[in-house]
């Protein structure tokens, strides 16, 4: 059976094990997988001793530094495996090679290096050689773990790497706020406004709104945000858009309301 060592992507199946070349059903099934698109992707070993056409060949570094992938017909796809945390120069061989996508696989069991750190190395590396390859992240848990550890694990990851995209401006997947941490200068309770019009604004992805506790850090804070909210005087507040007052003087217990309509106002609120 193929679905004993398959591992499913988006749009591809890594096969472990490629079925024995007399198992006429299972290559057929492989076979129209590959005719609708569906990558099916098998390691060198398994293709150059059970050969699939138009499969394509997961290698690792040393196998493209040796030359390996050389055996394979001329045109075959390949996808490189590897760590992240391999010494940089051996990065290189990236460069002559035709890689259709990159599988990031380091074992979550690993202590030596950090995932993200070696995701980070990986990506730097392709953006610093301007290499527009897919990378995969080929996610490996130990045995033993518990499914609800899983799931959990998995939506805590994907939180957090929304929130580094967020961070960098690369991705934006919710509202971004922009605080002052409050000073001697500051007008109001920033940390109880702040959970107020987090409250009621939090489902904008895409608007970002600074909350500020004087006009003395506020306009250079504010100067990327889409709206701005400040303390002017005592129980006063005052309102932005960009880089423009647009409100001023407005009641405290009213200025939450008033942000709303102004973003409403722009149509950015939904």
């Amino acid at each position: 059976m193929i679905s004993e060592s398959i591992t499913v992507f988006i749009d591809s199946i890594f096969l472990r094990e490629l079925p024995p070349v007399d198992d006429s059903d299972a290559r057929l099934a492989l076979k129209r997988l590959i005719e609708v698109s569906m990558g099916v992707i098998a390691p060198l070993s398994e293709q150059l001793t059970k050969p699939l056409p138009n499969a394509m060949v997961l290698v690792n570094l040393k196998e493209l530094s040796t030359g390996a992938y050389k055996l394979l017909p001329e045109g075959t796809r390949l996808v490189v495996s590897l760590r992240g945390d391999e010494p940089s120069e051996e990065f290189e061989i990236l460069k002559h090679v035709d890689a259709k996508m990159i599988l990031h696989v380091l074992p979550l069991s690993e202590d030596k290096i950090g995932r993200v750190h070696a995701a980070r190395r990986l990506f730097e590396y392709l953006a610093g050689k301007a290499l527009s390859v897919p990378v995969i992240h080929h996610i490996q848990f130990p045995k033993g773990v518990r499914r609800d550890d899983l799931v959990i694990g998995a939506g805590t990851d994907m939180n957090t790497s929304f929130d580094l995209l967020q961070g960098c401006r690369m991705r934006n997947t919710k509202t971004e706020y922009v605080s002052c941490p409050s000073c001697g200068r500051t007008l109001f309770d920033v940390q109880e406004i702040s959970a107020e019009i987090r409250e009621k604004t939090s489902h904008l992805p895409g608007v970002s709104i600074t909350i500020m506790g004087c006009i003395v850090n506020g306009p250079g804070e504010m100067a990327d945000a889409d709206f701005g909210y400040v303390g002017g005087d005592p129980g006063k507040i005052g309102l932005d858009v960009g880089k423009t007052v647009v409100k001023r003087g407005i009641e405290m217990e009213h200025a939450t309301d008033a942000l709303i309509q102004l973003i409403k106002d722009n149509v950015r609120f939904t």
